[in-house]
């Protein structure tokens, strides 16, 4: 009787060590995801900023231009459902 309770004992320690792993890996994944969303995150920011910035630039110098093609091309996309 008591080798049978040393085994199972010995195999619920196997199961939790297994688990608390797995609850590791896990949660290191979930946390890798987050900072690796938080960077995207931060670099397209930076490229938006960058990009209206120029913009605003080119209105203030006189030299912005809409590209009246590409900007009906991608209303007609939108309208479709295309993108």
């Amino acid at each position: 009787m008591r080798v049978a309770s040393n085994i199972a004992a010995s195999v619920q320690q196997a199961q939790t060590r297994e688990r608390n792993d797995i609850n590791r890996s896990y949660e290191k994944g979930v946390e890798t995801k987050r900072k690796d969303d938080e960077r995207l995150s931060n670099i397209s920011d930076k490229h938006h900023n960058d990009k209206v910035n120029q913009i605003k630039e080119d209105i203030k110098n006189g030299n912005y231009k809409v590209n009246l093609m590409a900007t009906a091309d991608k209303m007609a996309q939108n309208l479709l459902n295309l993108q």
